[in-house]
């Protein structure tokens, strides 16, 4: 099955893709159309279904993979991607699905171990209790979850891959400034997004659930360690007080959605660890698929800038 670079504008093609991020509009004259990404695998490209028939509607499911027919557009500049027809891939097809998701560079058992070393590191019995019993609840959702629909780790594992790299950068910063709580920071870290087993629908066809969409991530979360620590009466120790507050204020400004900014010293080291690692993880994630002496794609996390790679010898 061709792909999606074998086609160029107005070529009819079939491509075989994951539909995801889809979004149902409004055209000038009031009709429905479908606008989402396709992915083929290893490009991705703008999609819409301008007839959305009641019979689309039926099959059109976020995170599925489709056989979809259709003409590649022109769109200032872009090449996009006009469905006519999908239908869902059968056993018939032989297709293997796996190349069409994407899954943290560790794997999940693996994943599972060095999390919970970490676990094993805070010696904070307050910390360790709610950190434990709060992972527990949720255990298999958090190794399992994205970290966001699109910004970054957006796979299979990616909010335990992003908890795991932010812990491991973590080592390296309290090797140098060792006057930071080692257990705060790793109780901190391993729950500063444990809301998003909430906020996001899942793994496959990631969406936002009515309560991310409302209430967020970080509240959240919050909320959550709140209700723990109250069943344990710890909720007006400084463990707690201290763990809430790195959770609300780890997007570090008032306008990226932190209620409070970062007052206490673990908090600032885990808004920059989560800034870093999300920046980073999202600009690696382009730098791969970019030949050196070229321009990476626009980075959506990093205001949509597109990189240079400099051809250097080695």
């Amino acid at each position: 099955m061709k792909k999606i670079k074998d086609f160029s504008p107005p070529e009819e093609a079939t491509l075989v893709v994951k539909l995801h991020d889809v979004q149902i509009r409004k055209t000038s004259a009031n009709a429905d159309y479908a606008s989402m990404l396709a992915f083929d695998g290893v490009d991705t490209i703008e999609a819409k279904i301008w007839n959305y028939t009641d019979e689309i509607k039926d099959k059109l499911v976020s995170g599925e993979v489709y056989v979809a027919n259709g003409r590649m557009k022109d769109y200032q500049g872009k090449m996009q991607f006009n469905i006519v027809d999908i239908r869902p891939i059968t056993e018939e097809d032989n297709i293997d699905i796996t190349e069409f998701y994407e899954y943290a560079k560790i794997d999940l058992n693996k994943l599972q171990d060095l999390i919970t070393s970490y676990i094993n590191k805070i010696d904070n019995p307050i910390l360790k209790e709610i950190t434990v019993k709060l992972l527990k609840k949720y255990y298999q959702d958090f190794f399992l979850h994205p970290a966001a629909v699109n910004m970054h780790h957006n796979y299979f594992s990616g909010l335990a891959y992003h908890t795991y790299t932010m812990l491991k950068l973590s080592d390296t910063f309290m090797d140098i400034y060792p006057s930071y709580n080692r257990s705060l920071v790793y109780a901190g870290i391993i729950l500063h997004d444990i809301g998003k087993v909430i906020e996001l629908s899942g793994p496959k066809g990631t969406e936002y659930t009515k309560k991310g969409t409302l209430i967020g991530h970080i509240t959240i979360g919050a909320n959550e360690i709140y209700e723990i620590a109250k069943e344990l009466n710890y909720e007006n120790t400084d463990e707690v007080i201290s763990l809430i507050h790195i959770v609300i204020s780890h997007h570090g400004q008032l306008e990226y959605g932190s209620p409070k900014e970062p007052l206490i010293p673990e908090a600032l080291l885990i808004h920059l660890l989560d800034y870093c690692d999300s920046k980073l993880a999202a600009l690696e994630k382009e730098v791969v698929k970019t030949e050196k002496g070229e321009y990476t794609n626009p980075i959506l996390t990093l205001n949509r800038k597109s990189f240079y790679l400099p051809d250097l010898k080695k």
